[in-house]
């Protein structure tokens, strides 16, 4: 329990208002967020909070120590713990033959560049300081016998493309996918066709790769006679000269909708995409990322307003912006979600243009009273280490109309710390007037919260 939840507690224990409802009902309130907060840590860590600055902690910290904040904020959600990456979602760069050939510079770009055409998002915010503290974290973790290996990386190979195709698809493919398209393809390995991967990886850095191999991971060496297939150094630039090629003529989905949703292929799109922070089927984590597979959650929320979370991503919150993802892709992964099983599923009209004409002073004690014990007393949720969702911050409610927060108050969400609380079955009993009056003081939110950069998922 922190001091801020003794304080409440002894306010809620006060002579002069001990026996008020309101007070009973924010001690109920506490008590079981409390309760979903305990119950879920036995599954999972802790919540991240918002890293440190990293100019700001370079006085007091070493550069390694900052850097593994940063990473725990930003990069383990898919790299794993200590960076030693998940097979079919994120590679290894921990690992010794990886920190031996990428340079500092090579990180560096693929970090703030991104990979486009992959789950590696750019991240230019991280550029200067935080980046160098990132990379001083991976090569300060402990390897093997580590190597030292010089990569040319102004090196360019000539080859035959079509032998290289033909070898590309015996020994790389089975791997990498049929175009070297990775994760996006259901495989094991990296998108190196990719032009994201091609723009920064050298012909060297690709040539001694092959060679080397990835200790730990399932990419092996292929170069020689202790190589897995004894390939020799001009079978590998056959090879490089045909990713080239694939690089070149990389062709990104078309965007638009152009057939129905493929439950199949959106699983895929979901697990590269949506797994690591929504869980493997968008069960979320409580104080970390929601249900997404929800049963009330998918009868509340339209296509639309799930494409515009997905594009506009949450200001303020984790759940980055995602428009390198086409529409065909996100229908997909919504036919995905739709296509689970779920118990009694329901069918609810939500009206994307209604709005109410609340009381936003009359909202704002019925707020703190029934909705800040989970979500801040700001609507800050996650991001202060609460339960509940960031559902005062500008992403949220640039994304959810009047009637989609007003039926989420009446009908709650089923396995959820969210419960109804509208009429005579909900929590509190509130009347439609107080979701009114409490809707127009969360649209006031906003202009309260305080400029700051959360790390926090949050698709609400």
């Amino acid at each position: 329990m922190t001091m801020g939840d003794s304080a409440i507690l002894r306010k809620t224990a006060r002579s002069d208002e001990r026996h008020s409802p309101a007070a009973l009902v924010r001690a109920m309130l506490l008590a079981a967020c409390m309760l979903s907060t305990l119950v879920s840590s036995h599954a999972q860590s802790a919540s991240p909070k918002s890293p440190p600055s990293a100019t700001a902690a370079d006085s007091t910290n070493p550069p390694e120590k900052v850097g593994e904040a940063l990473f725990q904020v930003h990069c383990v959600v898919c790299h794993g713990s200590e960076a030693r990456g998940r097979v079919g979602l994120a590679p290894s760069i921990r690992n010794r033959d990886f920190l031996a050939l990428a340079s500092d510079t090579f990180i560096r770009e693929t970090i703030t560049q991104g990979r486009p055409g992959t789950a590696m998002m750019a991240r230019p915010d991280l550029a200067g300081p935080a980046t160098d503290a990132i990379i001083a974290y991976l090569r300060s973790l402990h390897v093997e016998n580590p190597l030292t290996i010089q990569v040319d990386w102004n090196l360019k190979y000539e080859g035959n493309q079509a032998q290289g195709s033909e070898k590309f698809f015996v020994y790389c493919a089975p791997c990498h996918g049929p175009r070297a398209e990775g994760y996006s393809a259901g495989v094991v390995g990296t998108g190196i066709g990719l032009p994201g991967f091609l723009a920064v990886a050298s012909d060297d850095y690709i040539l001694q790769t092959t060679r080397l191999g990835r200790l730990g991971t399932p990419m092996q060496p292929f170069v020689g006679p202790g190589g897995l297939a004894n390939l020799t150094e001009q079978d590998i630039k056959d090879i490089i000269v045909h990713l080239r090629h694939l690089g070149e003529t990389y062709v990104p989905e078309p965007p638009g909708v152009y057939r129905e949703a493929n439950p199949a292929l959106g699983q895929t799109l979901f697990t590269v995409n949506c797994a690591p922070c929504h869980q493997a089927t968008g069960e979320g984590k409580i104080g970390f990322a929601p249900s997404i597979r929800n049963r009330d959650f998918l009868a509340i929320a339209t296509d639309d307003f799930i494409k515009r979370t997905v594009h506009d991503g949450r200001a303020g919150t984790g759940m980055l912006p995602r428009p390198d993802l086409s529409e065909q892709s996100v229908v997909d992964i919504i036919g995905f979600l739709r296509a689970l099983p779920s118990p009694i599923k329901l069918a609810i009209e939500v009206d994307p243009d209604k709005s109410f004409a609340g009381d936003p002073q009359a909202g704002e004690p019925k707020f703190q009273t029934y909705c800040a014990a989970c979500h801040g007393p700001k609507g800050e949720g996650y991001t202060i280490g609460l339960p509940g969702t960031s559902i005062g911050l500008s992403g949220f409610l640039n994304t959810a109309s009047d009637d989609y927060i007003f039926q989420t108050l009446k009908q709650g969400r089923l396995g959820t710390p969210m419960r109804p609380f509208l009429g005579a079955f909900g929590l509190a009993n509130l009347q439609n007037s107080d979701a009114h009056d409490i809707i127009a003081y969360m649209r006031t939110l906003p202009s309260q919260q305080a400029p700051a950069a959360s790390t926090d998922s949050d698709f609400e």
